[in-house]
């Protein structure tokens, strides 16, 4: 499988994912941070979160959920440790497993760091990810995060669906 944005060999630790956004800094920064605009594009495909939520500011829970249903929720979670509006979001980042007896599974709390940079009209955005204790997980994660940015891609290269 090629990763167009992953620039770390498989297995490597930390993930680091590069991209170059036609929109400026504030708009990409946005579509990380309004709920709306990431269950747009979050995920291997577009409109593939069942649900986000994201309280804004350091300290505050975010958590976008992949799948839900009578048995169990799937999805991802964190906390946000700093934002600096257009320009970084730094927070953690955990896969978890919630079943309906109340029974849940997390993979150990990894960290985030994604940097927006302007660049003529567009945005760069460079993503860290860190700190991923397991090979296999890391190896998940750096697909999932490819896919998710040849989404954001397209999702920010046509306005109309962004502003939908």
């Amino acid at each position: 499988m090629t990763l167009e944005f992953v620039r770390t060999e498989p297995g490597e630790d930390p993930i680091i994912v590069e991209g170059y956004f036609a929109a400026a800094p504030a708009r990409v920064f946005q579509a990380w941070t309004d709920p709306d605009m990431v269950m747009k594009w979050f995920g291997y495909a577009p409109n593939s979160l069942q649900g986000a939520r994201i309280d804004l500011r350091p300290g505050g829970a975010w958590q976008f959920l992949k799948s839900s249903d009578a048995e169990k929720s799937v999805g991802f979670e964190g906390e946000y440790l700093e934002i600096d509006p257009g320009k970084l979001l730094r927070f953690t980042w955990s896969y978890f497993v919630e079943h309906a007896n109340g029974d849940r599974e997390a993979t150990p709390a990894s960290q985030v760091e994604v940097h927006f940079t302007a660049n003529g009209s567009g945005t760069d955005i460079r993503l860290v990810h860190g700190a991923i204790q397991d090979e296999g997980t890391r190896q998940g994660f750096a697909g999932g995060w490819d896919a998710a940015f040849g989404t954001l891609n397209t999702i920010l290269s046509t306005p109309e669906s962004v502003a939908s």
